[in-house]
């Protein structure tokens, strides 16, 4: 049986960490092909990503990827459980037989023990009456999980950003026949923000692109000219003091609920993107909620795309052994595949165009969108 590796990466940026996680996910799986599934030009929490996506899908090809495919704005700019079903929805249509993520912990058995946890009856009623209290999810969860485990572990655990991305993965991956690989986080932690000697967080590195210093050391192969994230969402907050200042009725939008477009009118004249998002947030709205809430508003995401998992199957990048996997999908499947946004009007796809342009706004690379209408980049042209 041809075994076929999924892997999910947002790249902000790419790194060293990664090189080490796909080369690890390779030699776990020994894949016959390997496809990766990509954010596009903003992050699950509602960040500019630092590089274009078409540059990370290049990184990709020259780096034992096969097929490159997009998580689309719509599908990945969202909480971590509908990013983790849109990906492995994606993944699983393209007949992925293996995944593998990183997590804190690499027990795949507890990590199912979580899972466990995280869909039991008790759970659901202990969150809701926390969010009933104004708590937001994430917070809620938290909560939950200390009030019905006496397992420190299992709590302290439960709110790691990769184990709870992972929690997701595994829901999702439980209902098809995908078998889950779990890679252990080495060096830094994700939320570690000083540079370490050889694997550092994004974070840490994004921190250093604000102060303007070099970060070769931290970059396979680095010739790439990254964005600082301060300037990108300082832009992204200016075009949001525009759009508010001309549109205060923003009620449509997703994600605009309980009286949140009041608070976000109330500190549009703060400085800076970091002093507004600092001021806005509430217990139930989190930063990562807000930010996302701020794309929704520029990119005037309407209200029928809330609570649904929403994609499309979009390729960004093959190479042979990739072209050879898509032939051998079936028709119902490859008739879905869009490797151009050339004469297509799908509603999703329209907001990713949107988003596209978004990005080049804040980036001043102003053409960046005509990448859209483009077939999908050969390995032997990156």
């Amino acid at each position: 049986m041809k075994k076929v590796l999924g892997l999910i990466l947002e790249l902000n940026p790419y790194h060293k960490g990664h090189e080490y996680f796909i080369k690890k996910a390779i030699e776990k799986v020994n894949p016959d092909v390997t496809i990766a599934i990509i954010s596009s030009s903003f992050t699950m929490r509602g960040d500019p990503m630092v590089m274009d996506k078409f540059s990370k899908t290049k990184i990709l090809l020259q780096n034992n990827i096969d097929i490159v495919l997009e998580l689309p704005f719509i599908s990945g700019v969202n909480s971590s459980d509908y990013f983790s079903k849109n990906c492995v929805d994606i993944l699983n249509s393209f007949n992925v037989t293996d995944i593998c993520f990183g997590t804190e912990n690499d027990d795949l058995d507890y990590l199912q023990k979580l899972v466990e946890l995280n869909e039991s009856e008790i759970f659901n009623q202990t969150i809701l009456k926390y969010i009933n209290n104004g708590f937001s999810y994430s917070t809620a969860s938290l909560k939950a999980i200390y009030d019905i485990t006496l397992d420190n572990k299992i709590a302290e655990s439960f709110s790691l950003p990769n184990n709870t991305l992972a929690i997701g993965y595994l829901k999702a991956i439980n209902k098809t026949s995908i078998i889950p690989h779990v890679i252990k986080r080495i060096d830094n932690n994700y939320y570690d923000e000083n540079l370490s000697e050889q694997y550092s967080s994004a974070t840490a590195i994004r921190n250093e692109l604000n102060l303007g210093n070099d970060i070769s050391s931290q970059i396979p192969n680095y010739n790439y000219n990254f964005l600082k994230p301060y300037e990108l969402e300082n832009n992204l907050y200016k075009l949001l003091q525009y759009n508010l200042i001309n549109n205060t009725n923003i009620t449509s939008i997703k994600g605009i609920n309980e009286g949140i477009e009041n608070r976000l009118l109330n500190f549009i004249n703060e400085k800076t993107y970091q002093d507004f998002i600092k001021n806005v947030i509430t217990k139930r709205y989190s930063i990562n909620k807000i930010k996302r809430i701020i794309l929704y508003i520029l990119l005037n995401i309407d209200k029928k795309y809330e609570n649904k998992y929403l994609n499309y199957i979009r390729v960004l990048g093959i190479d042979e052994i990739g072209k050879k996997h898509i032939s051998s999908l079936p028709k119902e499947i490859k008739k879905e595949i869009i490797t151009s946004f050339k004469n297509n009007d799908n509603d999703l796809i329209q907001i990713e165009l949107k988003a596209t342009k978004l990005y080049g706004i804040i980036t001043n690379n102003y053409n960046i969108y005509k990448e859209e209408f483009n077939i999908p980049y050969r390995k032997d042209n990156c």
